[in-house]
């Protein structure tokens, strides 16, 4: 299965990308929030999606982005569980309606050439 992994500690564009999410035509993903603890809580924003697709969110109790992002987007990637595809996302992204269909669509290419553990896309 797919994981949708997004670093969260913008809020102005972050209902965008949900509602991007939730539009999707192929519902075989899983997404994990990671706020960096973030000044604007996405709690009530994150209910609104509640049951239009699966997500986990972790608050971290400390602002990491700010120091460095890649161990922000590490502890994030950290939170996935047994899915074999990773889609990292920013909090500012969108995706088309069909992403993730076609990345199912596609899938036996992208095993052709792709690596043969977690791998990212």
């Amino acid at each position: 299965m797919l994981a949708i992994v997004i670093p969260y500690y913008k809020f102005h564009f972050f209902e965008e990308l949900l509602q991007s999410i939730a539009n999707q035509t192929d519902k075989r993903f899983r997404v994990y929030i990671g706020d960096d603890k973030s000044k604007v809580d996405p709690t009530l924003l994150l209910e609104k999606f509640s049951g239009a697709f699966s997500f986990e969110y972790k608050r971290f109790t400390d602002n990491l982005g700010g120091i460095s992002l890649v161990k922000q987007w590490n502890r994030c990637l950290e939170m996935i569980q047994d899915e074999e595809w990773v889609l990292l996302l920013g909090d500012d992204d969108t995706l088309s309606d069909n992403v993730v269909e076609q990345f199912y669509n596609n899938l036996e290419e992208i095993k052709s050439t792709a690596c043969s553990s977690v791998c990212y896309l």
